[in-house]
Order: C-alpha cells, then structure tokens, then sequence
C-alpha cells in the first residue's frame, strides 16, 4: 500500500529518528513503513497520525490528480516554439496539490497581489508545526474562530503577529492560533 508517511514527516521537518521516538518505535521500523517494506496496519496509521498531528486517512496516498495535455513551450514571440517531442517532456502535465492537508479560500476581492475570484490553496499546520508557515502568506485561524489572510510571523511563546496583506487592515500582536496554512498554490479563472 502506498502511504504518505515520508512526505508528511518532511513537510513536518522531522527525522527519521525524531518520529521513531514519537511512536516509541525505532527508526529502521520507520523507514520500512514509509517504504512499503512492512505493513501499515490500522494501529501503525493511529500511532503515526497521532505523532504528526494529523488525520489517520492523510497518511494514505490517494490520487485526485488528473493529467492535461502538454502541447509544448511559447517563446517570447507568443507562437509554440517547442512542441512536446522536441522537449523530451512527456506529452502530459500533471496537476497536483503540494499538500498534505490542503485548504482552500476563495476571494471576494483583491487583496494584495491577489486578485478577486482567486481561490488560494493552503496547507494547514497544527501545533508545533505551525513553524512551517512562518514569513509566508497564509490563513490564520485564531482562537476566536475567525480566519484571516495575513503573513504569519512569530510572537512571544505561542504566539504569532499576523501582518496585513494590504495597507487597510490591522496587524494583530500576540494571537492565539488553532492553525496557520502557507499559501502554496493559486488558481485564477480568466
């Protein structure tokens, strides 16, 4: 079975070893499960979402991806001047979410460098792992419940500071986060 495990490990900047403590396992054991080498059973996906904060179906690889013609590369000119063949590319592009735990956000208007109707896509980080969306543009979800596009900055302990897009909202010091998600991916409709 295809898993996840490698890549949610990374995206939380952990080793080998650090999860292998986290499970109370040893990491030859982790790298045979992230391998396929050794079965994932329900009971290695529990301890294993648990250490990487995460939901036991995330560690799984399922493909939503879908495939689109590539017809080749438009120079400067504005003509395809490098069709496919003579690319040595393969003939399809393949469209993926470069997430673990992607979120989306559709824009009722611009703001900043994002235009309106763009639907913005993060990847959401919980607890300690929220480092991984720090200086990044990105949602904040705050304790309160509300959720905000800003960049995310460190605070004082726990804390963040959340930096305003655009010139007309306020940064907020010292806030409390349920979650931080970094921008990694936008799609704008024409």
């Amino acid at each position: 079975m295809q898993t996840r495990i490698r890549q949610m490990r990374k995206t939380r900047g952990l080793t080998l070893q650090q999860l292998a403590e986290l499970t109370d396992t040893t990491a030859q054991t982790i790298q045979r499960l992230e391998t396929g080498n050794m079965t994932v059973s329900v009971d290695w996906l529990e301890k294993l979402s648990q250490a990487l904060e995460t939901h036991p179906a995330d560690l799984l690889a399922i493909s939503t991806q879908g495939d689109i013609p590539l017809l080749g590369q438009f120079e400067g000119n504005g003509a395809l001047h490098k069709p496919v063949m003579a690319m040595n590319e393969e003939a399809s592009f393949r469209v993926s979410i470069p997430a673990i735990d992607p979120v989306a956000i559709r824009l009722g208007q611009a703001i900043g460098p994002y235009r309106k109707d763009t639907i913005l896509i993060g990847e959401r980080f919980f607890g300690r792992s929220m480092s991984n969306a720090l200086g990044c543009d990105g949602f904040a979800h705050l304790a309160n419940g509300a959720t905000l596009l800003r960049r995310i900055i460190r605070g004082s302990g726990e804390r963040f500071t959340l930096v305003p897009i655009r010139c007309e909202a306020e940064t907020l010091y010292d806030q409390k986060l349920e979650w931080a998600a970094r921008i990694v991916m936008q799609v704008e409709y024409f």
